[in-house]
């Protein structure tokens, strides 16, 4: 179940970016059809529905993948937004409180066996899985009460009743879908009334809300989606007013506006999916349709184009690099490494080698220069000073300086290096990557013992015998041990 929360969320997260893509749309063409407006939101429920999209080099996606499954037995937890800045600023807390062997709130906990990522997955599903049976109980309760409501009712003519029960007229049903009217509706009020219902019947709005609500009830936990879906109903609102007012004249529009506020007035139902007549956005609605003009062709085809882009940059994934490289390293620990493309290797003490040749090893370092491009500009005339953390029994964190940068922050610090946890936080093996790319002797690199400020972790093996410290982490770089 962990698994399929994982998913979802990442499912949801990467909705997002098409949320507000549409928004973007939305705002910058206010003046288009609205049931072109109706037709971007469908684009929301694509991304949402679609575990497996095609990838592409126009796709506007930072990451299809924020949330790895991996995450749940990961020595290091971290995400992968896309968004350097952002991974900096969330990854080193998530391997410093989330790392195995310590607990929710950063205390270390030798002790412990499970992994505080999985009890935050395991708890995170319970409680979605809770979201989502109050959402869907919620729907059920309100169908069972309308239904009740609606239960005695006259027919007027084919699918439309009359109803002594209700004070707002509203679509009610999927299957077969009724027009219910409540009792003593003026014949004026009617005619506009009908016409309404009638076009979102045509317009199978009672089919598409239900659906929209839906995901709404598997995606509670996203906010930008309860906007959206708000936005949503009151789009499909105002296709509706447009499909039926745009052949009327002046004075049937002032009683379909008429209309539109007196059924407003009437007591509000808050039920999950009828389609009721002015229900929402009343205020703008009134105003659309007394000031309705036929939308110029070019604004129609501006918003056609613009819809087109939204679906090809964000209903496509970025073009993955080859992540062969990333699963042997983090399987065995070491990996061999070499940025003309051929083999080469870099050993090491904390696990067994894995062989990478040609292809994989230039998709790793093209991966690690994009994630973390500022490890591959420094300057190399004074050397390399590699600071290693530790975070847990068996687990480390690197940062990289140049030697000249750090003698800066020395001087600059009176040799109190308090601001070294600004370093973007690498792993060992990644570390072993970026090292090799350079392309600079064993000699000119330097591995520092390095004690994190925020760090909770109590190193008692570097406190009491700091040389034998020393000797092991070098070995975990150039596998030389005594």
């Amino acid at each position: 179940m962990e698994k399929v929360f994982v998913e979802v969320l990442n499912m949801g997260l990467t909705a997002t970016w098409v949320v507000l893509a549409v928004l973007a749309v939305r705002a910058l063409c206010h003046k288009a059809p609205k049931s072109l407006i109706v037709g971007l939101w469908a684009l929301v429920g694509l991304r949402l529905v679609c575990p497996f999209l095609a990838e592409s080099i126009l796709s506007l996606i930072p990451s299809a993948e924020i949330v790895s499954p991996e995450i749940l037995l990961a020595e290091r937890p971290s995400i992968h937004t896309g968004v350097t800045m952002l991974n900096s600023t969330v990854n080193p807390y998530l391997s410093e409180h989330l790392a195995p062997g310590y607990s929710v709130s950063g205390a270390p906990t030798p002790g412990a066996s499970a992994n505080p990522m999985q009890i935050i997955a395991f708890v995170a599903s319970i409680v979605w899985i809770a979201g989502m049976v109050i959402m869907f109980a919620y729907s059920i309760t309100s169908y069972l009460w309308l239904r009740h409501k609606v239960k005695v009712s006259l027919c007027y003519r084919d699918n439309i009743y009359f109803c002594d029960g209700i004070a707002t007229p509203f679509v009610f049903g999927v299957i077969k879908p009724r027009i219910y009217l409540p009792s003593g509706m003026s014949e004026a009020q009617m005619d506009s009334v009908i016409a309404h219902e009638t076009a979102h019947l045509k317009r199978k709005d009672h089919w598409w809300k239900t659906i929209a609500f839906f995901l709404l009830s598997v995606y509670w936990f996203h906010p930008l989606l309860w906007i959206s879906y708000l936005l949503f109903s009151r789009d499909m609102e105002r296709a509706c007013d447009e499909r039926v007012v745009r052949e009327m004249e002046t004075e049937a529009r002032k009683n379909y506006a008429e209309a539109l506020v007196a059924c407003s007035l009437q007591k509000r139902m808050m039920l999950a999916c009828p389609l009721a007549f002015g229900e929402v956005g009343v205020k703008n609605r009134v105003k659309s349709v007394l000031n309705y003009k036929k939308p110029a062709f070019w604004i129609v085809a501006v918003t056609v184009v613009a819809g087109i882009a939204v679906a090809i940059c964000f209903l496509t994934n970025p073009i993955s690099e080859s992540k062969e490289s990333d699963r042997l390293t983090d399987m065995f620990g070491i990996t061999i490494v070499g940025n003309d493309g051929t083999t080469s290797m870099i050993g090491g003490a904390d696990g067994p080698t894995a062989i990478l040749v040609g292809s994989e090893t230039e998709a790793s370092i093209r991966y690690l220069r994009k994630q973390y491009p500022q490890y591959f500009d420094l300057d190399t005339s004074e050397g390399l000073e590699v600071y290693v953390w530790q975070l847990a029994g068996n687990s480390y964190s690197c940062g990289l300086l140049s030697g000249k940068e750090s003698r800066a922050i020395a001087e600059k610090t009176e040799g109190i290096r308090t601001d070294l946890w600004r370093l973007q936080s690498v792993t060992v093996t990644e570390m072993k990557l970026i090292l090799a790319d350079y392309g600079i002797s064993k000699e000119e690199v330097k591995i520092i013992p390095h004690h994190m400020p925020h760090s909770s972790y109590l190193n008692v093996e570097a406190a009491e015998n700091p040389e034998g410290y020393q000797k092991k982490l070098e070995a975990l770089f150039w596998g030389e041990e005594d």
